[in-house]
């Protein structure tokens, strides 16, 4: 779209993506501020993005770009860009997402970045439309077969992320665990101690769970299940196929 209105489009992600159109990649974020007169944000909120958008990294944005947050709220300082549009090293703002929303409409909005000059606070309402909700039922269903069916865990919020392949001529068991050192080592002895000859084996962690699906020879017996769920810090052992 950007490209449309005869824009050079620059971008920066932590990880390798191809270019779409004409886009460039650009070698860090600091030089992609520096070269930009628009910046959009497109991250999701985690520890890694919070405040991503700061008073350090708005002074190495040219004097008088435009910021636009359409992603999540705590990415950006607000404060700080309060700061920068009051000394008008911004020159513009557009934001739908806030660190603090209103829960329903009785909640009263408030946000530093009220009454500023060349501000634009709108709701974050893409996803209310009936085209947008009929998609994500969809796509809920999707991910939710796939779980069932063979463990993978995409789009999930309360267990880390995994996409797996069908594993044929294999039994495949999915270990929920609190995420503290040596849960996996002790799996591993389970099965070391049984003699279980483990086909796959995939792992993913995040502050608090670990998710680990072994796909493991069919010979073995259902004793397998019994012995992994009195591993220490188990939380949910389950038998896929």
């Amino acid at each position: 779209m950007a490209e449309a209105l005869g824009m050079k489009v620059m971008f920066y992600d932590v990880t390798s993506k191809l270019s779409l159109g004409n886009a460039r990649s650009s070698n860090s974020l600091d030089d992609l501020l520096k070269k930009s007169d628009i910046i959009t944000l497109h991250v999701p909120g985690t520890l890694e993005t919070k405040n991503l958008i700061n008073s350090t990294r708005l002074k190495k944005m040219k004097p008088g770009a435009v910021l636009i947050n359409l992603s999540r709220g705590d990415v950006m300082d607000v404060w700080a860009v309060k700061d920068a549009i009051e000394k008008r090293h911004l020159g513009g703002l557009a934001v739908d997402v806030f660190p603090e929303e209103p829960k329903d409409n009785k909640d009263v909005f408030a946000s530093p970045l009220q009454g500023l000059n060349n501000v634009i606070l709108t709701p974050h309402i893409g996803g209310s439309t009936v085209e947008a909700q009929e998609a994500i039922g969809l796509d809920v269903a999707d991910k939710l077969v796939a779980f069932i069916e063979n463990g993978s865990s995409s789009g999930s919020l309360t267990i880390p992320e995994i996409s797996l392949p069908v594993m044929n001529n294999a039994h495949r068991i999915l270990h929920i665990h609190s995420n503290v050192p040596g849960v996996l080592s002790q799996i591993n002895g389970v099965l070391s101690n049984m003699k279980v000859n483990i086909i796959g084996q995939y792992l993913k962690t995040n502050e608090e769970i670990g998710y680990v699906v072994l796909d493991i020879d069919k010979k073995s017996g259902p004793k397998v299940m019994t012995e992994l769920k009195k591993v220490k810090n188990t939380i949910r052992t389950r038998s896929l196929y």
